[in-house]
């Protein structure tokens, strides 16, 4: 049944990914803009933001493709969700892509003699742009609401969208701003304080990627699945004292592993039933878990099992003999 549901949120998010294909389609039409405009204007700003486009329509081609082979490998495997952890490498190639490009972009900026002004026209492409960058933001995070996941790739691309928005406007208004000041360098100068704002966005972008290829659940994502797990513990059963609360990232999904104290007198049978339903109750509540493990270990306040059952014998025999004679000395008086 755990497996049933866990194949269940894998086909949800697989179909969810169809939003990146609609992303990466129209970053390729604006790409395609912007070479043409470049090709009759010969700006660099308009170059470098139909190379932007153009990276993205790869790279989220790229991101879509991946989730599709990690969730057919998942569900042909059934228990190799390591395979998930493909996303988040496609979700980090395309971020080291996307640095190399921003790299290019205000190296060239910083070596181009700047003698002409872009013409103003040719800042509605990039206002245009930034219109784009913000409802394609909007229309993934929406898809994200919809199914109730934060999958990596989609929150990666609207991440990513949101700071190209910036970039957008910017070297939009610079454009503008050049033009009205008869000065090309206000261009360059803008570009390059934007691409190193972007910059820094796509490496917090490259950072997560990297936690959750090797296993490692970033810190406000743990804090925020703890939160989660505990909530639906503390509905589920009276056994609520955790000893110890790991979760591993797949990704998109994750693995809970918890041990909780349970009572000295716990059977095998009851704690082994016990732990099937709490694990089962994780997996269906919360969406982000794939799968759940349960320990039930002893309690800190319990007494320590004995080395020696020979030993142990002798001392219950001479507290019971001191005990009957403490009864016999208050019957005598």
């Amino acid at each position: 049944m755990v497996r049933r549901i866990a194949v269940r949120k894998i086909l949800v998010a697989s179909r969810a990914v169809r939003t990146t294909y609609v992303v990466a389609a129209a970053s390729l039409v604006f790409s395609i803009i912007g070479l043409m405009l470049y090709a009759i204007t010969k700006s660099d700003v308009v170059l470098m933001e139909g190379l932007v486009w153009l990276v993205e329509a790869m790279s989220f081609g790229g991101l879509a493709v991946a989730f599709k082979i990690a969730a057919s490998r998942a569900l042909m495997y059934r228990s190799r969700y390591e395979v998930l952890r493909l996303e988040s490498l496609a979700v980090l190639l395309t971020s080291l892509v996307a640095l190399f490009v921003i790299a290019i972009v205000i190296i060239r900026n910083m070596m181009s003699p700047h003698e002409r002004v872009t013409p103003i026209i040719f800042s509605i492409y990039l206002f245009g742009s930034g219109i784009a960058s913000l409802l394609l933001e909007r229309y993934a995070r929406r898809g994200l609401r919809i199914i109730g996941l934060r999958i990596v790739s989609i929150n990666a691309i609207s991440e990513k969208l949101s700071l190209d928005f910036l970039l957008e406007t910017g070297g939009g208004a610079a454009i503008v701003a050049s033009n009205l000041l008869k000065e090309p360098i206000i261009e360059a100068v803008t570009s390059i304080i934007m691409g190193l704002y972007v910059a820094y966005g796509v490496l917090g972008i490259t950072r997560e990627a990297v936690y959750h290829l090797i296993g490692i659940t970033p810190y406000h994502v743990y804090r925020e699945l703890r939160a989660k797990v505990l909530s639906t513990l503390r509905q589920a059963t009276r056994y609520s004292r955790v000893r110890r609360l790991k979760i591993e990232s797949y990704g998109t999904f994750y693995e809970v592993e918890m041990w909780l104290e349970a009572p000295p007198g716990i059977t095998l049978g009851t704690a082994h039933r016990e732990s099937m339903r709490i694990a089962h109750r994780i997996v269906h509540e919360i969406p982000e878990v794939l799968r759940a493990l349960i320990v039930f270990v002893p309690s800190r306040d319990a007494a320590p099992p004995p080395r020696s059952l020979k030993r142990y014998t002798k001392k219950r025999i001479r507290e019971k003999q001191s005990t009957d004679n403490e009864k016999r000395r208050k019957t005598d008086s």
